[in-house]
């Protein structure tokens, strides 16, 4: 994991011992999504897990996640997808590949282009501290 695990797994949004938001719905208007490399990240799904992987299985359409969704405007935006399935059972309801347990991405080395750049402001501003000199 990177250098900043730390931050993102015990102090996310600068909450102690809180973990992943980028990686949770939560109560958020929020959506992991649109990929813009699905096909690119199924197939290397596909080679680590030594199977198939299919685009159902990963992420939600438009037509899904609009309905499943229906409260929150950002899934209700075509623009938006595809976007990652997320594990309703859980009450933050993390990304289907977040080890709620670890506290990180179970597939960190072969995550999608989306999460590879994604950066809250927290962390942002945390690995690019303004010097005030």
């Amino acid at each position: 994991m990177s250098s900043h695990g730390n931050i993102c797994s015990h102090n996310c949004f600068g909450i102690k011992d809180h973990d992943g938001s980028c990686c949770h719905l939560e109560d958020r208007d929020w959506i992991i999504g649109p990929h813009t490399d699905p096909d690119d990240f199924l197939e290397r799904l596909s080679d680590r897990f030594g199977r198939e992987v299919k685009f159902e299985d990963v992420f939600y359409t438009f037509e899904e996640g609009s309905a499943l969704f229906s409260e929150r405007s950002c899934w209700q935006k075509e623009s938006s997808y595809p976007a990652l399935k997320v594990d309703l059972e859980k009450d933050r309801k993390p990304c289907i590949f977040y080890n709620s347990t670890l506290r990180s991405c179970s597939i960190y080395d072969i995550r999608p282009q989306i999460c590879r750049k994604y950066h809250c402001q927290y962390l942002w501003d945390a690995l690019h501290p303004v010097d005030e000199n």
